[in-house]
């Protein structure tokens, strides 16, 4: 019976271990409720993400809501300023053959998004370490001041049909004023009304690439007002 048991206890915890090393997550900047080095505590009420790299949906069911968490933070904000490039960093524990990467801001606290950055196919391709990968981002130059939400997306290649997700709070030094306009992300694999996209573990493989590119994918602008 003992060892019947410990076999069960062994059993479960490899499989533990197996869903911890199975999935990927923005490290820096410091995303909502990480336990990365350097990140802050979480707001009042909230909790650290030990299971912060989890996806937050599959095709068919929305898990958790896009940024993964909701209540932002508010202080010991990290700055940027408009034109900058951030090498953003993540923790990975098994890169699903690669997929497609989304970075945008918010305006809003997260209502409404603009793309800055896309990769198609080709981001955390390659079985990359999380020592030594990094993707830069560019603030663009025009982005107007204030405080934003920088959000990553990510559909994996291989594997179960996931969307993950995190989001960082940041203000950004920019103009005084002034308006930002983008295509709005892709969000594929995510809940029962969105586009469902197969693995694409081979270059022949349709991929989804036609809903970056599609003429009727919607653009929105954020209208910044100048302070006085």
């Amino acid at each position: 019976m003992l060892f019947k048991t410990s076999f069960i206890a062994a059993a479960f915890a490899a499989i533990a271990a197996l869903t911890a090393e199975a999935h990927v997550a923005l490290r820096e900047p410091c995303p909502r409720y990480g336990s990365y080095a350097g990140c802050p505590a979480p707001p009042s009420g909230q909790s650290v993400d030990y299971n912060i790299r989890a996806p937050i949906g599959v095709y068919g069911s929305a898990n958790q809501p896009l940024c993964k968490r909701t209540v932002p933070f508010t202080s010991k904000l990290p700055t940027y300023k408009a034109g900058q490039t951030i090498n953003v960093k993540f923790d990975i524990g098994a890169s699903h053959g690669g997929g497609h990467c989304q970075f945008a801001l918010s305006y809003d606290g997260g209502k409404k998004w603009v793309n800055i950055k896309e990769i198609v196919r080709e981001c955390l391709r390659g079985n990359p370490k999380s020592a030594s990968y990094s993707i830069p981002v560019k603030i663009p130059d025009d982005a107007p001041s204030g405080r934003v939400v920088f959000q990553w997306l990510w559909n994996n290649a291989i594997g179960n049909r996931e969307l993950y997700s995190n989001c960082v709070d940041m203000q950004i030094q920019g103009t005084n004023g002034g308006t930002l306009t983008g295509k709005e992300p892709v969000i594929l694999n995510y809940g029962p009304n969105s586009q469902r996209v197969g693995e694409f573990p081979n270059a022949s493989d349709k991929d989804g690439r036609e809903h970056f590119t599609s003429s009727s994918r919607k653009s929105y602008t954020f209208r910044v007002p100048a302070s006085k």
